[in-house]
């Protein structure tokens, strides 16, 4: 229990201390100009919003799944804003949304790590900002590319997410780790949502709005579904309750 206990710190301490060295290393290269931060903080708030309240997936006989959207918006910012604006980005909404969770710090600080890296990473590494030759409307080869390079995004974030479950919880861990089928669900869905955020941007910022809507009544939908699965499945224990009343 110990070795396992040490093993998970100084993973965990290794995964920060990566993170934070990225983070300085691609705020410091100084890259994007006021309207590249706007976005970015315009993305941070949205991700943060999502990640503090987020969809509950009913499923009967189970606890509801959380389906958060967030990483949809990291997705787009990968090739919408440099790699410096799309940390700060992911560090204020992760932050944020632990904070007004009352998350405790080390899963925050775990989240963070992990984002941080996978989506920092590819986006200092492989340059994957925004370019001058860009086009306004992107063609179909290019929305190919950037969603092959999402999924592998959030392949890796789950990748490094099983090793933590695996040293944390040893021969306890669930079966594929981190990909279980809400996980990966999730991601097919901010796989999906990543793409017209990201196309959309491109063509004007006001039509994000569009965006907005469309999640909105995302999430009131599946929050209306929640409460009727509920009372569904409250109204037999109403009815056996009155039975053995009478």
């Amino acid at each position: 229990m110990d070795r396992r206990y040490f093993t998970s710190l100084i993973f965990r301490l290794a995964l920060i201390l990566l993170a934070l060295m990225l983070s300085v290393r691609a705020i410091y290269a100084l890259e994007g100009d006021v309207r590249t931060w706007c976005l970015a903080g315009l993305f941070g708030l949205s991700a943060a919003a999502l990640q503090i309240r987020p969809m509950l997936v009913p499923s009967p006989g189970r606890p509801s799944a959380v389906l958060s959207p967030a990483p949809a918006f990291f997705l787009a910012a990968l090739f919408l804003v440099p790699a410096g604006p799309l940390v700060a980005a992911i560090a204020f909404a992760v932050a944020l949304s632990g904070l007004i969770n009352g998350t405790r710090p080390h899963k925050v600080l775990l989240q963070l790590s992990v984002t941080i890296l996978a989506f920092g990473a590819c986006s200092y590494f492989l340059r994957l900002g925004p370019k001058n030759g860009d086009p306004l409307v992107p063609p179909p080869e290019l929305v190919g590319m950037e969603v092959l390079v999402g999924a592998v995004v959030l392949i890796a974030q789950l990748v490094v997410r099983s090793i933590a479950i695996r040293i944390e919880r040893g021969e306890e861990a669930p079966h594929w780790g981190a990909f279980q089928p809400h996980a990966v669900v999730e991601a097919l869905y901010c796989l999906a949502l990543a793409v017209p955020i990201s196309v959309l941007a491109r063509i004007h910022l006001a039509l994000l709005a569009v965006v907005y809507v469309y999640v909105g009544f995302t999430w009131w939908f599946m929050e209306r579904y929640r409460r009727h699965m509920r009372a569904l499945q409250q109204e037999p224990a109403a009815d056996d309750q009155r039975r053995w009343v009478a």
